[in-house]
């Protein structure tokens, strides 16, 4: 496909015959300018440059940033935010997502925007996009999901039955030869999202939307056989003699054709709204529980965090099978300093998914809280196993749990550690005096749940 090159585009006729098709061709044809792909474009770069200057990674942003400038992520779209299944389309991942999405974008949709009008390239586009954000969040609620890609793959996917269905005025075989180039560049981009993290299902959704909206677009151009007059063989420098039928050229259709079609976009537009209308009324009541998780997330950053907590029990009561509203809840409570209420909830959590380090952890907290050591040693024993890094928190609730335990060498141990990771913190110079000095009557120190509570960078996005 010519539009995928790097530079400029191969020719697809010889210098004479571009010539004859320059000078036949109508100048709004000739000097067409792509507007609604050139602003798409410009809209994107915008986001991507106000995240970047705001302090926002240019090359790896954080799941948390993403969310703040609008990436999709289910509990909270479903919970009452739908405009993020639009914005997403416009935040990007780093500077290569970004940019490998404008050079798709600038290659299919400039040349698409040509044959399907500006109008109904745009309903294409946005539609398209919708679709990919909602289809993402059918299939994975729990998922921060942004880009434009879904909406490229629509533009993709309406190229492609555009094409089919002969609606743009283009040679056999240069339709035959873009159908082919859609088609691998489509096969590959889905291998290639399903061989990593990549969200194929908003690819799908966009894909399947675009063939079915590609289908139903009217054409706008149409082709237009002009006749050129043979040069006479005998003059100098005349070109070559051409058929009446050799140069084709794109023709306009009539005004009265075009309101046509533009009534024609007015339904199509319509009947996508209430399509997507119906999604989201069926999107959500399928997830009434990731509702009140998303709720909890904004009153939990809101600093209320008793009414957070009242909407994590009811999203656990509802769908006791849900690891974060649970893992989110025994955090809190930890934080609140209720170590029994924690234990439950962290429990639960664990049940969910064993061997994650950050609940064995903070159950390993809670255990202490309630008096119970030898459990606290063993979780906070299983998290260090796994974790990929070993936290001064980690290290410090090892060094409670063998206190308690009567294994003073380990507590010893565990508390120098935590000096030497993190000078500041009192406690453990205070716990070392007690062990250093039994007799000294040296009394402990309460738990710091709050500052010992395990907490993930995407907090409380995940917990």
């Amino acid at each position: 496909m010519s539009s995928f090159s790097i530079g400029s585009a191969p020719a697809t006729e010889c210098k004479e015959c571009r010539k004859i098709t320059a000078a036949t061709m109508p100048a709004a044809t000739v000097r067409f300018r792509p507007t609604v792909t050139i602003t798409l474009i410009a809209l994107n770069a915008l986001v991507y440059l106000a995240m970047g200057l705001s302090g926002v990674s240019w090359t790896e942003p954080s799941i948390v940033h993403a969310v703040q400038w609008g990436a999709d992520f289910g509990p909270l779209t479903v919970g009452g935010e739908w405009w993020r299944a639009l914005t997403s389309t416009f935040v990007h991942f780093g500077i290569i997502h970004i940019g490998f999405n404008m050079w798709c974008l600038w290659s299919l949709g400039s040349s698409l925007e040509l044959y399907m009008g500006r109008k109904t390239y745009t309903v294409v586009y946005f539609l398209s996009g919708l679709t990919a954000s909602l289809t993402s969040i059918a299939w994975d609620p729990w998922r921060v999901s942004a880009g434009a890609s879904g909406a490229i793959f629509g533009v993709a996917g309406a190229f492609l039955s555009y094409l089919y269905f002969k609606k743009a005025p283009m040679d056999p075989q240069q339709v035959r030869q873009k159908i082919k180039s859609l088609l691998i560049f489509i096969g590959y981009n889905l291998v290639y999202g399903a061989a990593g993290s990549v969200d194929n299902s908003a690819h799908m959704g966009g894909l399947v939307a675009g063939l079915i909206l590609g289908s139903l677009a009217p054409a706008i151009l149409r082709r237009a056989d002009v006749a050129v007059p043979a040069a006479d063989p005998m003059a100098p420098n005349s070109a070559p003699a051409v058929t009446p039928s050799a140069p084709v050229t794109m023709m306009e259709l009539a005004p009265d054709e075009m309101s046509h079609v533009d009534r024609i976009t007015g339904l199509i537009a319509a009947g996508g709204v209430v399509v997507l209308l119906a999604a989201v009324l069926w999107i959500h009541g399928r997830n009434i529980p990731g509702t009140h998780y998303g709720k909890a997330i904004r009153l939990v950053q809101a600093g209320q965090v008793k009414q957070g907590m009242d909407e994590l029990n009811q999203a656990v009561s509802l769908d006791p099978n849900l690891f974060f509203p649970s893992a989110l809840l025994g955090e809190l409570q930890l934080q609140q300093g209720n170590a029994q209420a924690a234990v439950t909830a962290l429990e639960h959590s664990a049940a969910l998914a064993p061997e994650v380090f950050y609940v064995e952890q903070n159950l390993a907290l809670a255990y202490l809280g309630v008096g119970r050591p030898k459990d606290a040693l063993r979780e906070i024993g299983s998290a260090l196993e796994h974790a990929k890094a070993i936290s001064w928190r980690a290290q410090y609730i090892m060094g409670l749990a063998a206190e308690q335990s009567g294994n003073s060498q380990l507590a010893t141990d565990s508390f120098k550690s935590v000096i030497q990771s993190n000078p500041d913190f009192r406690d453990a110079r205070q716990a070392l005096v007690r062990l250093s000095a039994p007799a000294s009557g040296e009394p402990a120190a309460p738990i710091p749940f709050s500052e010992l509570v395990f907490k993930s960078p995407a907090w409380p996005v995940y917990p």
